[in-house]
């Protein structure tokens, strides 16, 4: 992109997010998780790192502390970070989608002149995306996890392929910070070291040094332990073990136990004790009330695993297509604000829930029938970290509200859709698509998960 293309994306960006999270819904306080995060975060400036273990992964209230630091404690100063990291998010999507078209169409200049689009469509696409410009205003952790996400997908990929150390304490210090957002962030760690036994194997047969390739690995784990093992030590100390957070058992416990849901499977951990069936209730307090609660919660969540196989594979499944459903987290927050009727909420679903639906099936369309268009290491990366970053969810609970920081490791896929769709490439785009068994498969399938996610959203809403 050009300077002034960079500028138009990310003043886009900033002032949709702005307009969003400080004037539309300036007055909305923060609910949920969202606000507990900036209670943790406001006790950590007068007693850091504190005394008990962290229940919450703290990365998240940590960034809130350093702003706070600086600018006192005020919801004002965590939405402007949460603006901040939004803007980052599409920036690192629209560097991901350069590198996924690094290597053009060798001799075809009208489609190169179109690849090279790819860049600022990406751009364009996450500076506008709904179901983050809803949620800006909100200190959930998607924001900082995505942002991480983003980041170790781009200077990870960086580090290995020029074995650059500076990269390498940059991917360091993103996987750092996002395993403490979200300890999921750990499952994306075999991704970059399969990427990088790769690079070593190819180096091997050219013959070429590999020091400086160990050297960067070597940079890159003392970042991220240098990160990660004082929290994990914090939490020893206050006698949890040594782990980053402490809410893992229950997260298993909840998704694998008789009373889960086995098609919504985050369903208890989404509501309070009192809006459960008192049969239920009672069941999750008998652990909860327990001395032993986390080794309790596991042990019954293992036991479960272990003598219910057809259960729990059916329950997993449909923890793997749930993951992939629509977004609607920002839409029902604002009704309940706002006390809104089912109309207005659905005026908002259709930009919420239909931007990701248009998004992921552009990807898709990018990913299964223009693979010749994309360069195939960086596509290979950008989907395997994707589905990497979904493996606890299919082992715990899911929701589509947990695929919000792997979106924008898709876009470019959507954004070298629609490149290649501008100037009457449309048709083209479609004959490729009904060739391709992938693609056609692919979107029959993720249509299907979106209407099975909408019937039990519906089911379940009470």
């Amino acid at each position: 992109m050009t300077k002034r293309e960079w500028v138009a994306v990310v003043g886009a960006s900033l002032a949709l997010r702005a307009l969003v999270a400080l004037v539309w819904l300036g007055s909305m306080p923060l609910v949920h998780d969202a606000a507990s995060y900036f209670e943790v975060a406001a006790s950590l400036l007068t007693d850091f790192p504190g005394r008990a273990s962290y229940y919450w992964p703290p990365g998240n209230a940590f960034a809130l502390a350093g702003v706070f630091a600086v600018t006192g404690p005020s919801v004002l100063a965590a939405r402007m970070l949460m603006i901040a990291l939004g803007v980052g998010g599409v920036v690192l999507t629209s560097l991901l989608a350069r590198r996924l078209v690094a290597v053009a169409a060798a001799g075809d200049c009208a489609k190169d002149a179109k690849l090279a689009r790819t860049e600022a469509i990406a751009g364009w696409i996450g500076a506008i995306y709904m179901p983050a410009v809803l949620l800006a205003g909100q200190t959930y952790a998607q924001h900082l996890a995505a942002a991480c996400l983003l980041a170790f997908a781009w200077f990870g990929l960086r580090a290995v392929d020029r074995a650059s150390l500076v990269d390498a304490s940059l991917a360091g210090l993103a996987f750092a910070i996002g395993c403490l957002t979200r300890p999921s962030m750990l499952s994306v760690a075999p991704v970059l070291l399969v990427l990088w036994a790769m690079r070593m194997r190819h180096l091997k047969r050219e013959g070429a040094p590999r020091s400086r390739l160990v050297g960067s690995a070597a940079v890159f784990l003392v970042v991220s332990a240098a990160m990660v093992l004082p929290v994990q030590a914090h939490n020893r100390a206050a006698g949890a073990g040594f782990t980053i957070s402490t809410n893992n058992e229950r997260n298993f416990f909840l998704g694998n136990n008789p009373y889960t849901p086995n098609y919504k499977t985050s369903h208890l951990g989404q509501r309070a004790l009192t809006e459960l069936d008192p049969e239920t209730r009672e069941y999750l307090r008998g652990f909860y009330e327990r001395p032993d609660a986390r080794d309790a919660m596991q042990h019954a969540a293992v036991d479960f695993v272990v003598h219910h196989p057809g259960v729990t594979a059916y329950r997993t499944f449909n923890r793997a297509t749930s993951f992939w459903g629509f977004d609607y987290l920002g839409s029902r927050i604002i009704q309940d604000e706002r006390g809104w009727g089912k109309k207005p909420l659905l005026v908002m679903l259709a930009f919420e829930a239909g931007a990701y639906v248009l998004v992921m099936v552009l990807a898709l369309l990018g990913i299964f029938a223009l693979r010749t268009e994309a360069d195939a290491r960086a596509r290979t990366w950008l989907i395997a970290l994707a589905l990497a970053y979904e493996l606890p969810y299919v082992l715990a609970f899911s929701g589509g509200t947990y695929h919000f920081p792997v979106v924008g490791l898709l876009v470019p896929f959507a954004a070298l859709a629609l490149a290649l769709a501008r100037g009457g490439g449309a048709r083209d785009l479609l004959a490729r698509t009904l060739r391709s068994r992938g693609a056609v498969g692919a979107l029959l399938a993720f249509a299907a998960i979106q209407v099975e996610y909408a019937y039990y959203s519906l089911a379940m809403s009470g």
